[in-house]
């Protein structure tokens, strides 16, 4: 219990150095879940190890979960579980939820149980909604089309940098996402992970040749132009690096 207790503070006083109103602002946190893995493991077993840990985030409380394996991108095959949570401390009391879960405990001892690998190494990271958009919205998906989702992380050189990019970001540019055909799926400001100051986002397109559309019309966007045009908006002043991977979404995703 000291543990827990401990473990929750260190968290709350690490996110209140980098935003003291978000709770209070009605902000949620996402949690990225990255397993790096290799094709000569067991990718089956470890999608159904994936699967039997989002099940029982859902007996937690914990909606959607989005589990997605990359596509095109660096350290592919790599899987992805993300999840959305109304407040810093519903992420320590769902974790301890979901560790106490009996069918959770089977499996995922059965699992470890077994010595050949099924990935390589986990990574998690902790993120804080955006003010306009804070938590997770599936799409609408279209039946029979292959369903394109689109990870992004931008990178930025200063703090203050980044959070410029982030108020670009609420101030306009989901906006215009929505109108060319970019749908949101969620966005995130790294607080706790590699990589930072930075930013995550995930799209979706009901198609390949509806991304390629959708960002043509993007770039032509009389309002997106405006905005980055903005003195002080340039990609060069604000971002540093800029990563995209391509994701579909498994079976038992609740993002798909």
């Amino acid at each position: 219990m000291k543990r827990r207790r401990f473990i929750h503070s260190a968290l709350a006083a690490g996110v209140a150095g980098a935003a003291p109103d978000a709770e209070a602002a009605g902000e949620q946190f996402l949690t990225l879940r990255w397993y790096r893995a290799r094709r000569d493991l067991d990718l089956e077993r470890l999608r159904g190890h994936l699967s039997s840990w989002s099940a029982a985030a859902n007996r937690a409380g914990v909606q959607p979960v989005g589990a997605f394996q990359v596509m095109i991108g660096p350290d592919n095959p790599s899987f992805l579980v993300v999840a959305a949570y109304p407040s810093l401390a519903a992420v320590e009391e769902k974790r301890a939820r979901v560790d106490a879960d009996e069918t959770w405990q089977r499996e995922s001892a059965a699992f470890d149980e077994k010595w050949d690998l099924a990935y390589e190494r986990m990574e998690t990271s902790l993120l804080r909604g955006f003010r306009t958009f804070p938590g997770i919205e599936p799409p609408k998906s279209e039946g029979g089309k292959p369903n394109v989702f689109e990870l992004r992380t931008y990178e930025s050189r200063s703090a203050a940098a980044h959070r410029k990019k982030v108020a670009m970001f609420d101030g306009g540019e989901i906006a215009i996402f929505r109108r060319v055909g970019i749908q949101p799926v969620f966005f995130g400001s790294t607080l706790f992970g590699p990589r930072m100051p930075s930013l995550t986002y995930m799209v979706y397109y009901p198609s390949w040749e509806a991304r390629a559309e959708a960002w043509s019309r993007f770039g032509q966007d009389a309002e997106w132009k405006k905005l980055a045009g903005t003195p002080g908006n340039a990609d060069r002043e604000l971002v540093s690096a800029i990563s995209n991977q391509l994701l579909q979404p498994l079976l038992f995703s609740q993002v798909k």
